[in-house]
């Protein structure tokens, strides 16, 4: 069942209005503990991203060369220029999105970066990493290899250009811009890939939720639909009886209260059962998680009905055979068997490479 395997953590669901049409509104509180990191994970990559341009202005500054101050002030209004438009690629690189408009904003980068090299100097060459990796953030993987290449392929010509009393210039501007980009943009992608697998879950849950609350609503309708029609229908022929025949009127009554007990008594189990899900249900959810893991699982029980409700017991043995092949990186499909041990139940999970089992409960 949904709230036991693929959400664990989650408190109380807040439903909408649930119409008669097969469609309902959902609201999941956030898994706090996964959450919160991640919600500040963006912003941390945009002040990671944001240190190397800023050095570089201080290094320009600081260089002894002629004119090094002047050209710091060019270097950093450059970077003023630039750096909000790379930190919004960085922010949207590290929530798992492509940014909007990326190529116009990624022209308008080369603009001012390429505008403010003559006068920022050689030592303005190494920040050429930022333009680097918003290239890969921005652009098709095909096209955004070939830019990143031909970024850092460039620098040996402009420096020939500019010139630079840097030993070995060209080889030297070449490795600082590939060194630069590779340690900004791997941990960006890094913290997009987890806001992409954070997204694809908060997914997962949703749709688990939805599908085992329309199961609950359609499984209420089938057994109680019917007999609270005839109770509304009798309720309607008493209302027509009111002053009329207190006799028939009565008897009407009385048929009334007592359809209306098995009906109830029926909710009643129904809603106590939902509380504890059953054995099937935990199971199933399980092999769709593990599924959508992208391990191949087939389940095995045994004949006859399962024992109700789960014990508490089974559903941690199940659990930890769960997560034990979801962090087993070699495995590609597995067996959940469900054995009977009298009047309890043993569960063995079998994969290609281990074997997890559960102790009877």
């Amino acid at each position: 069942m949904a709230n036991v395997v693929a959400l664990p953590w989650s408190g109380p669901l807040r439903w909408g209005h649930l119409p008669r049409c097969s469609r309902v509104v959902v609201a999941l509180p956030v898994y706090e503990r996964s959450a919160t990191p991640l919600r500040f994970a963006p912003i941390g990559a945009v002040v990671y991203c944001a240190v190397f341009p800023v050095m570089q202005v201080a290094l320009i500054a600081e260089s002894g060369a002629a004119g090094a101050h002047r050209d710091a002030l060019w270097a950093l209004l450059a970077t003023a220029g630039f750096l909000p438009l790379h930190a919004r690629h960085v922010l949207a690189a590290a929530r798992g999105t492509r940014p909007r408009y990326g190529t116009w904003t990624l022209a308008a980068m080369a603009v001012i970066m390429f505008g403010a090299l003559p006068a920022a100097g050689s030592f303005w060459l190494p920040t050429f990493h930022a333009l680097a990796v918003s290239a890969l953030i921005t652009l098709r993987p095909r096209w955004a290899l070939l830019a990143f290449a031909a970024t850092v392929v460039l620098q040996i010509p402009l420096v020939i250009a500019i010139g630079s009393s840097v030993p070995s210039a060209e080889s030297y501007y070449l490795l600082s811009v590939l060194w630069r980009s590779s340690a900004v943009f791997v941990p960006i992608w890094l913290v997009g890939a987890i806001s992409q697998l954070e997204a694809a879950r908060q997914a997962m849950a949703t749709d688990a939720v939805v599908r085992e609350r329309m199961r609950i609503d359609a499984d209420l309708r089938q057994r109680l639909g019917t007999a609270l029609g005839s109770i509304a229908a009798r309720g309607e022929r008493a209302s027509t009886l009111v002053g009329n025949d207190s006799a028939a009127l009565q008897g009407e009554l009385r048929a009334v209260v007592h359809s209306s007990r098995q009906p109830l008594g029926d909710a009643r189990r129904l809603l106590s059962g939902y509380h504890r899900p059953p054995v099937r249900a935990e199971l199933e959810s399980a092999r769709a998680l593990l599924i959508a893991a992208g391990i191949s699982t087939r389940l095995v029980l045994p004949a006859g009905p399962l024992p109700e409700p789960l014990e508490p017991r089974f559903r941690a043995d199940l659990r930890a055979a769960t997560a034990s092949m979801l962090q087993d990186q070699s495995a590609t499909s597995c067996v959940m068997t469900v054995t009977r041990d009298g009047d309890r139940l043993r569960l063995s999970v079998t994969g290609e490479d281990a074997r997890l089992s559960g102790a009877p409960t």
